[in-house]
């Protein structure tokens, strides 16, 4: 049910006819027959004259119903501690979050729907690996330029970003919920403190996810080679050739740690990974690898500064975005905001009620 069959709704409920709807509510009749209509969408200060007449809240126009999620599929990703028990409270925890997170977009109607861009491909070797981040690169418009927040601009895209604080060995995991006919992707990242020391790891491994969501393998791809080529299509992400290439030059047998930070700090990847890309686009040997990776240690085992990722925190904020401006502009109330976030409301007043500034 849209905004005006519910105004329509409700303003039946109250018997009121058109007119007496709009004189009650300091609007015009031809006015509200257009919002009933959906002709026009009325603006919230109509909209809350309209609630108050009605005795209800601004929310109650909005679509809240609950879809029926269900998960499609699941990676488990590495060895689960307990491998049952994991796996029931994860699938709890996508349905649930990802159940709150569907009904906001609904009420705001910003639903993002996705589209995999890489669809046609089929990936069987590396070469395919770096065809195919060319390509989505191209579809998302990104060229050759860093992705300063990985986590933000995949929500932008239609993914569900998830965290979960668990002691696993697994550090990320992914799948896709089905709502309707709609399969959605979902990204699980696990922030518990053994995998998230470096953010450039973070960036790495919800890439490495995004690889299993988006590629398609070619039959003779075993699990282990499919592994690897997620490792690959994750670095080559981050740091696509052309710009590695436009940092580091031709015929380089040296390099300094001062080029290799400047580079992460950039493009968000770690040292390792910048010194595998290198050799992986075929600007050094594997012989000429290894000693940078040798040299590596021995910075790394002599705590040597390798410098940090500075340019985002790599946390999901979409959900709490669309939240806030539902809160502010009244279309969902305190106690529906609590609900979301499973916060006391005294709490959701403190973060997004004191906290906003009146644009009129």
């Amino acid at each position: 049910m849209n905004i005006g069959e519910k105004i329509k709704q409700l303003r039946q409920e109250k018997s009121y006819s058109l007119q007496q709807l709009a004189d009650l509510a300091g609007l015009s009749k031809p006015a509200i027959q257009q919002y009933e209509d959906n002709t026009i969408n009325p603006s919230n200060k109509a909209l809350q004259a309209i609630a108050s007449v009605l005795g209800v809240g601004v929310w109650s126009f909005f679509s809240n119903k609950k879809s029926k999620l269900e998960l499609a599929d699941f990676r488990l990703g590495d060895t689960l501690i307990d491998a049952e028990e994991e796996k029931k409270t994860i699938h709890k925890d996508i349905v649930t979050n990802s159940q709150s997170y569907i009904e906001l977009e609904a009420i705001l109607n910003e639903q993002i729907i996705f589209d995999n861009p890489i669809s046609d491909l089929i990936i069987n070797t590396y070469d395919d690996i770096e065809k195919a981040v060319v390509k989505l690169r191209k579809k998302w418009k990104l060229n050759d330029n860093p992705i300063d927040d990985v986590t933000g601009f995949l929500e932008n895209k239609g993914f569900k970003i998830i965290t979960v604080d668990r002691p696993t060995q697994s550090p990320g995991l992914c799948g896709r919920i089905k709502d309707g006919d709609l399969l959605i992707p979902v990204i699980i990242i696990n922030i518990n403190q053994e995998h998230t020391r470096e953010i450039t790891r973070k960036r790495f491994t919800i890439l490495h996810e995004l690889a299993h969501l988006l590629l398609i393998w070619g039959t003779h791809v075993d699990k282990q080679m499919e592994e690897k080529l997620c490792n690959r299509f994750a670095s080559a992400l981050l740091l696509p050739d052309g710009a590695l290439k436009e940092y580091i030059g031709k015929d380089r047998t040296t390099i300094s740690l001062e080029e290799l930070k400047t580079i992460k700090h950039v493009y968000g990847i770690s040292i390792q990974g910048i010194i595998y890309r290198t050799h992986n686009i075929g600007l050094i040997s594997w012989e000429q690898c290894e000693k940078w990776l040798n040299q590596y240690e021995v910075w790394r085992t002599s705590d040597e500064n390798f410098g940090s990722y500075l340019k985002s925190d790599e946390m999901p904020s979409r959900f709490k975005r669309l939240l806030a401006k539902a809160l502010v502009e009244k279309k969902i109330s305190r106690e529906k905001a609590a609900e979301l976030l499973n916060m006391k409301i005294d709490e959701v007043e403190r973060q997004f009620i004191n906290k906003s500034f009146n644009l009129n």
